[in-house]
């Protein structure tokens, strides 16, 4: 059988990257492009090395799991979620990458239907059922809140710099401005890496270790600030906040706005900011 490298790279690459993308938005994650190159680009090497026969080893099972573990961590870094990561992506790759090779040997083979007809629909079915309880049990969270219609799509600007966000609708959340009375949008910090200057991302780093009082001593940014708060089992906390340029949830512009950043993911459910006021309430002026 001939083996094209170049074809055998690129369907990896496609599959990969297709995984990793989906993976990130049902996680809530976000996915910088050098880093989703790389990821792909890795995948794309793993597939050659596996063509080769005395490289066959690689295409076992345990060699599939700490590759695609090692794409997951430098597509998203390190994640507090990462095995909910992991087992996404992998179930992902493995659907796409079937699915781009049974679509190449379809289109290869003149016997399309015989091979059609030869499938396994038992084994079939169950594979798949299995697929969807196991993303059924550890992603529902996500599932429901999609199918409920409480994510959208959000942006915060700061400085000409802007990060998208994933953006729970959660009437639960009262979070409110001391000084104006507005609705807070809470961003996990992690979401928020593309606005932040050099200096100010290493101490932001910082912020779940040492916290926001600490963190705050060492930004110049004046707009940055603490934020007091009260949830159950904290009876006076503070949270980091800054005053964004611009919000928008769902297309609408909500205006200059005041973020809390929260040092850990605010929700197990497939988002990265949480939002509880109106998707058209703007900010007090």
């Amino acid at each position: 059988m001939v083996i094209y490298l170049d074809i055998a790279f690129l369907l990896n690459c496609v599959a990969d990257a297709a995984a990793l993308y989906v993976t990130a938005q049902v996680a809530g994650l976000r996915l910088p492009r050098t880093r989703l190159i790389l990821a792909a680009a890795l995948g794309g090497v793993y597939g050659i090395v596996c063509a080769f026969p005395p490289m066959a080893f690689a295409a076992s099972l345990l060699p599939q799991l700490l590759a695609a573990a090692v794409m997951v961590f430098l597509a998203f870094g390190r994640q507090r979620a990462f095995l909910r990561q992991f087992l996404l992506f992998f179930l992902l790759s493995c659907t796409m990458g079937g699915a781009l090779l049974a679509a190449g040997r379809l289109l290869r083979e003149n016997g399309a239907l015989e091979l059609l007809q030869m499938l396994d629909w038992k084994v079939f079915f169950l594979a798949g059922g299995i697929c969807f309880l196991v993303l059924s049990a550890v992603f529902r969270g996500e599932a429901e809140h999609a199918a409920a219609g409480r994510l959208y799509r959000g942006t915060v600007e700061l400085r000409g710099r802007r990060a998208k966000l994933t953006v729970l609708l959660d009437t639960g959340h009262t979070l409110r401005d001391v000084l104006t009375g507005a609705p807070v949008l809470t961003v996990s910090r992690a979401a928020l890496e593309d606005l932040w200057t050099p200096e100010e991302r290493t101490v932001l780093d910082q912020l779940e270790a040492k916290g926001p009082a600490w963190c705050l001593e060492r930004l110049e940014e004046r707009r940055f600030r603490l934020l007091p708060y009260e949830a159950v089992g904290v009876s006076g906390g503070l949270l980091l906040c800054f005053r964004a340029d611009r919000v928008s949830v769902d297309g609408r512009e909500l205006g200059p706005m005041t973020v809390a950043l929260s040092p850990t993911p605010v929700s197990g459910g497939g988002c990265t900011a949480l939002w509880g006021g109106e998707r058209g309430e703007r900010c007090a002026a």
